[in-house]
């Protein structure tokens, strides 16, 4: 299981298949490949039609199972073949075909909430503390459809409980919870690119400290935007959510959504 999100480009290849159908064939095709390679890498070296195994899909109405071949799944995520050349144009200039589609696995561990909180503002008294600070007021982003998820079990957090981050201000503490952020990144439906913008700030993806005026003005944003960057991160897991935070700064910058499929 895992979160798909979409930079919703609106290129070649998501207009011919459409993004449903796009994310379903891909996913299949991640899924096919996956194995085999796990298999090559234990010594198995069957033609992928003689391996088979048991695809269960989960739906809110229950889950349904079948019997497939590898082979079975890169036959059926073969459209894709139709339209792969044309990631060689991404208006996103990303590195690879179909590189628009990204996954991050659940469950998530416990050190990559650990990561992901410490890259909040430090301080309130910048750009990134500030509007943090007034989005919270202002769209009640309390993490409750999150800790539903976790309260359920382990499937979704390795953490039984999320993590949180205490700023002390004249005015009292004002606290947040990784599964406020979590809220705000993934259960929120489809992210405009000025929520983009602003989770990339709050993530340090753009300096915390980058100027309101800068913020605001065109120009400013346009630099900023340009800049931003996060290194690759060795440890894969954290890989996943930083590609995400990547991909939120790409979203403000061209001005695109990303689509959540969680």
């Amino acid at each position: 299981m895992a979160i798909d999100y979409v930079l919703g480009m609106k290129c070649e290849p998501q207009g011919r298949l459409g993004v449903e159908r796009l994310v379903n064939l891909h996913r299949t095709r991640i899924l096919a490949r996956s194995a085999i390679a796990h298999m090559r890498e234990d010594g198995d070296l069957r033609e992928p039609g003689e391996i088979e195994i048991q695809l269960t899909m989960r739906k809110p109405d229950g889950d349904s199972g079948r019997g497939v071949t590898l082979q079975d799944l890169l036959n059926e995520s073969s459209p894709l073949d139709a339209v792969s050349a044309l990631c060689k144009d991404c208006p996103a200039e990303l590195p690879r075909e179909f590189a628009c589609h990204r996954r991050i696995r659940y469950p998530v561990p416990e050190h990559v909430e650990q990561w992901l909180m410490a890259r909040l503002p430090t301080k309130l008294a910048c750009t990134a503390g500030a509007l943090l600070v007034r989005g919270l007021g202002e769209f009640g982003w309390d993490g409750a459809p999150t800790a539903k998820l976790r309260a359920a079990g382990t499937t979704y957090f390795e953490s039984r409980v999320s993590y949180g981050v205490r700023w002390t201000g004249e005015d009292g503490n004002i606290d947040i919870s990784s599964d406020q952020l979590f809220q705000m990144m993934f259960m929120v439906g489809n992210l405009a690119p000025t929520h983009c913008l602003m989770l990339a700030l709050f993530c340090g993806v753009i300096p915390h400290d980058i100027s309101l005026h800068d913020l605001k003005d065109e120009a400013g944003r346009t630099r900023a935007l340009a800049a931003a960057s996060l290194p690759t991160e060795p440890d894969a897991d954290i890989e996943q959510i930083a590609q995400f935070l990547r991909t939120l700064a790409v979203a403000a910058r061209l001005e695109v959504p990303i689509l959540i499929d969680g």
